[in-house]
């Protein structure tokens, strides 16, 4: 159902290789429309399985749509990645035309095996890879399109055929995960270093703490906000139970200060009279 609403048709120029101009009606899911479709249907509120909230496993939605005629995703892509998803389509062609000329040709693609395209949208949905083409420019402060960097046989060359991902691409995905990785850990760690703050500290703690080797290896160890929560849910207790005493300190100020309460209590509270009733 989702994808029979996000179906549309659009009719697409694009220049050829002779410098003419040509009109072509493409079939093309809007992968906005779909986002949103395949969101309203899910029940749970979320497109990922029961693993989405593991540390050691990471799941990626792909819907693969395959059709009989082509079909693109956003007017021009055969695999795109979203947010919270990566959608690839198949269609039967196995050489169609597409809107892209190399060395005074048109470019080919195999709409029958969307592989390169549906790996370099995975890679970008993990990692934030991009196709080689598009860098930054300082001059607009913004991406564009420099076709001369679009080299190499990968997924992230269109104008290649090849889908193997090279050792610096790799390099670049491990690269991106160390990162992601460490600004998390740094975030975990500040988040139960401020809740440790709160804590105050009492002699009376020291029982907890007899042993301090194990409890230093159990902070180190990846369950580290964790344990700060379960240290933190045995320290709490310790001030109900363990000291009963209330310890009040009294100053210059303490005594008028219970006289002034004392009185608004007892204007507040104190007992009215009943007024006669006149008939």
């Amino acid at each position: 159902m989702a994808f029979s609403v996000a179906r549309r048709a659009a009719a697409v120029p694009y220049l050829l290789v002779n410098g003419t101009y040509r009109k072509s009606t493409r079939s093309y899911i809007d992968s906005s429309i779909l986002q949103y479709q395949l969101r309203r249907l899910n029940t749970h509120g979320s497109l990922k399985g029961s693993h989405a909230h593991s540390r050691s496993t990471l799941e990626v939605p792909i819907f693969w749509f395959i059709h009989t005629d082509p079909l693109l995703v956003d007017k021009h892509y055969q695999a795109k990645a979203l947010s919270d998803m990566v959608i690839v389509v198949q269609s039967e062609p196995s050489s169609w035309e597409s809107h892209l000329q190399c060395n005074g040709k048109s470019l080919l693609w195999d709409l029958r095996r969307p592989i390169k395209p549906a790996l370099a949208a995975v890679s970008e949905h993990l990692a934030g890879l991009l196709p080689l083409q598009l860098v930054y420019s300082h001059a607009h402060g913004t991406a564009i399109e420099d076709w001369i960097w679009s080299v190499g046989c990968n997924p992230f060359s269109i104008i290649s055929q090849g889908w193997q991902i090279s050792k610096f691409q790799s390099d670049t995905i491990a690269r991106s995960y160390i990162i992601s990785t460490l600004e998390e850990s740094i975030k975990l760690v500040n988040s139960a270093m401020h809740l440790l703050l709160w804590e105050r500290t009492s002699i009376l703690f020291l029982w907890l703490f007899h042993n301090p080797i194990d409890l230093g290896f159990m902070l180190l160890q990846l369950k580290f906000v964790d344990q700060v929560n379960a240290t933190i849910a045995l320290l709490h207790p310790i001030h109900c139970t363990k000291d009963r005493k209330v310890q009040v300190e009294f100053d210059a100020t303490t005594i008028p200060a219970f006289l002034i309460v004392l009185g608004i209590l007892y204007l507040v509270l104190k007992p009215r009279r009943p007024k006669p009733k006149i008939n």
